[in-house]
């Protein structure tokens, strides 16, 4: 990767801590859901890990090497390294080497040998110095180490003279080497993400540097040897502590990219305004009140960023700026948009959301090469007519404002692509909105829509649409026109009916249904075959829409029912279904189906606030099960074989009356001491019940047993075949014992030593009763 790739683009720059929200996105989940899906994600990306972890594997030499002409590259990044393959440092022909994306800890000085490296790329691995091999690379040109863990460069770096490109990002370094002087040739340095306090005198030598990257660093001032690099050309220092800067940085005769965003300046130091040849200037996220007159000297500049500040107005002399092809001003106090704006009429991307505009003036129509105008979080309820000039614009972004209607000529503007008036009191769209054919992504939610807005219906290039949070009652048939829509929120309206033209959309993604009053799910939704996301919660469902199940490539479903109908169980063909990521959670569930073990994808279960008592044998085999939240249930017990579940990463049980085994086993959410345990409890269980039914044998007599066979309620034929197999006096206590192994294997889980209890209290044998209680007290007793 070059060094242009790495460093941040110029929109980036402007638009600094993502002001503008971005396409595409999903909404953001709340609360318990919010950290489920985070660990689901998680888990997901630790299965992956453990499943291509690998020792260093066989390396293709063919695939990795490539020879044209004198240039020799071999490129083995994302290999999985834990060591430099020995096979290399043979290879004295190589010119590039590159093993990034590794696990390499150390490089061994043996590097020495390439004496013809020209290029090394070593970066993200888990290095934590730079051997001195490197050092004596004396034909390399380019170094790129960054994302390790480096905290030192060592003084042998001025043995590299030849060296153009050092990227030293992402590390632990806290200071610079005063040899840096030696790098004769070097035309990039980047130190960006490291903690570097201060630099040396001896930066000012580099003559030919060209780019030097200092952001994020703990830089509370410039050195001002650095303003002696008359060749320098991009300057960034974003993300410091900096108040100001050194009065000599007025003598840059070059400079064309100053990067200042995320530091502590109060307005824009004078020496800016001297740097004619700006073209770049970055300032968000500074306490900036003001932007100075003088910034009209700066007639090259073409971006200017200063999002998240402070400033109330704009001065006239900023439209004097007629290079300017990008404007970032989002997230300030401005209050209006000046008229000579149409000054600016190269403007492609302005920002201005999040601030307190009331008016958007007839001139800003007049800049007819913009491409973005992004708007948010104003109090603007109209929009001039003239917008039909803006005929360039593919971004309009009016999010949480005040309108009421968008103007007719809203329809002329044929390129546009991204739409987003979300948070408004819109009721309807202009009929020529369906003429917006290259119209792709939508966001009309939070508006007062009652009526499914049908000219949407002809855009047949829209992928995703969002009508979120409205009064829609009904989807009309015309939906079925958008056959390229990916992604659907139609959640938090009024809607009875799942209308069957959906399932008609089969390159839908993502749909997010929620907060309806749908009652049932047509068969046809099976047709949806490239559907991976389903969100069917807060509904009115009187069962659960086992007609999901057939959705073939479903992974994510959320039938969440706090707001809706709770259903009191899941479908049995549940087992058919390809989910990965269930939530179930806020229903009257009792038990999760056995069938459930058959589904072969499943990672994640979310059931939290249902009336669960107990879990089939059966879910223990759900081997690929990462997360599982069971909060808030009935849970007394786990099964026997619970820790089965080996790629479990994340349990939670808390508020369920758990005793075997008990909460405090529980919590660490670790199944092998769960798994112990609850084998352990079974056994003494099962010693002291066979205690239990010795002493019942001799208790009862012939009409005690009679009644309590009846309150057992045991088949009639069961009773007789007692009767008959263990007939006479003597054979009584035969006869009660094996009626009472009978109970237990009748019952299966639910025979537990306290539902003995219970039955025997309540038919009065009440002497019986406290003998067995004693018994149970007895064995319970903490030994030592």
């Amino acid at each position: 990767m070059t060094i242009g790739e790495k460093m941040e683009t110029s929109q980036d720059l402007v638009e600094n801590s993502a002001s503008t929200p971005l396409p595409l996105t999903e909404e953001t989940q709340e609360g318990n859901e919010a950290n489920a899906d985070t660990n689901m994600e998680e888990a997901e990306a630790e299965e992956q890990e453990e499943n291509t972890e690998e020792t260093e594997k066989e390396i293709d030499w063919e695939v990795a090497r490539h020879i044209v002409g004198k240039r020799v590259t071999v490129d083995l990044r994302g290999h999985r390294l834990k060591e430099c393959p020995q096979a290399i440092l043979s290879m004295e022909n190589i010119t590039y080497l590159c093993l990034s994306n590794n696990k390499l800890t150390e490089i061994p000085k043996e590097i020495s040998n390439l004496c013809n490296l020209q290029e090394l790329d070593l970066s993200h691995n888990k290095l934590s110095t730079l051997t001195r091999g490197i050092y004596l690379l004396k034909e390399l040109t380019f170094l790129d180490v960054s994302n390790n863990e480096i905290s030192e460069i060592l003084s042998e770096i001025s043995g590299l003279e030849h060296l153009r490109e050092l990227v030293v990002s992402d590390n632990r370094l806290t200071a610079v080497p005063p040899q840096i002087r030696d790098l004769s040739e070097i035309t990039h340095l980047v130190l960006n993400d490291n903690q570097i306090t201060v630099l040396p005198d001896s930066i000012g030598e580099l003559t030919t540097l060209q780019v030097l990257g200092l952001e994020r660093n703990a830089l509370e001032f410039l050195n001002p040897e650095v303003c002696k690099i008359e060749q320098l050309k991009r300057l960034g220092l974003s993300g410091n502590s900096l108040r100001n800067l050194p009065r000599e940085i007025e003598n840059f005769s070059c400079l064309e990219e100053l990067l200042l965003d995320d530091n502590e300046f109060e307005f824009i130091p004078v020496q800016v305004f001297w740097m004619e040849t700006l073209q770049m200037l970055t300032m968000s996220g500074n306490r900036l009140t003001s932007i100075q007159p003088d910034i009209g000297r700066l007639t090259q500049l073409t971006v200017i960023g200063l999002n998240n500040n402070l400033i109330e107005e704009i001065p006239e002399e900023f439209f004097q700026l007629e290079a300017l092809e990008v404007v970032g001003l989002e997230n300030n106090k401005i209050k209006a948009i000046p008229d000579n704006i149409a000054n600016l009429y190269d403007l492609r991307e302005l920002y201005l959301g999040r601030n307190s505009i009331e008016h958007v003036p007839e001139n800003l129509c007049w800049c007819s090469n913009l491409e973005v105008l992004s708007l948010l979080n104003n109090n603007i309820s109209v929009l001039p007519v003239e917008v039909e000039n803006l005929r360039r614009i593919h971004t309009l972004i009016l999010s949480n404002n005040k309108f009421e209607f968008l103007p007719e000529a809203i329809g002329l503007i044929r390129d546009l692509e991204i739409f987003f008036a979300d948070g408004n009191k819109l009721s309807y769209v202009p009929v020529d909105f369906g003429t917006l054919k290259r119209l792709r992504q939508i966001d009309l939610s939070s508006n007062k829509f009652s009526i499914f807005p049908l000219p949407i219906c002809n855009l047949k290039t829209v992928e995703s649409l969002k009508l979120s949070k409205n009064e829609i009652e009904s989807i009309p048939a015309e939906i079925a026109n958008l056959d390229r829509l990916s992604s659907l929120y139609l959640n938090n309206n009024k809607i009875h009916t799942f209308a069957p033209e959906l399932c008609s959309l089969i390159q839908l993604h993502i749909l997010d249904f929620s907060n309806n009053y749908v009652e049932d799910i047509p068969d046809a939704i099976s047709q949806m075959e490239n559907l991976t996301d389903l969100d069917l919660s807060h509904n009115r469902f009187l069962e659960f829409p086992k007609t999901v199940v057939g959705i073939p490539r479903l992974e994510r479903l959320k039938f969440d029912q706090a707001e809706g109908h709770p259903v009191p169980g899941l479908s049995d063909e549940i087992e058919f279904s390809n989910v990965s990521y269930l939530i179930v959670s806020n229903n009257t569930l009792r038990t999760l189906p056995s069938t459930m073990s058959g589904m072969k994808n499943i990672i994640s279960i979310i059931a939290d606030h249902n009336e669960i008592g107990e879990l089939p044998d059966s879910f223990c085999r759900l081997r690929r099960l990462q997360v599982l939240h069971l909060n808030d249930n009935k849970l007394s017990s786990l099964p026997e074989n619970f820790d089965h579940l080996r790629n479990l990463k994340d349990l939670r049980l808390h508020n369920n009356p758990l005793r075997t085994p008990p909460m405090d086993v529980c919590v660490s959410g670790v199944v092998q001491p769960i798994g112990r345990f609850i084998r352990r409890a079974l056994e003494r269980e099962d010693i002291l019940m066979a205690k239990m039914f010795d002493v019942i044998k001799t208790s009862l007599t012939k009409q005690e047993l009679r009644y309590l066979l009846k309150k057992f309620r045991f088949p009639d034929e069961k009773i007789s075949e007692l009767d008959q197999t263990y007939h006479g006096k003597d054979k009584l206590p035969e006869r009660i014992y094996h009626a009472m192994v009978f109970w237990r294997e009748f019952k299966g889980p639910l025979a537990t030593i306290d539902e003995l209890l219970r039955v025997f209290h309540l038919i009065g044998y009440d002497a019986l009763c406290q003998k067995l209680k004693a018994m149970k007290i007895y064995a319970q007793r903490p030994r030592f």
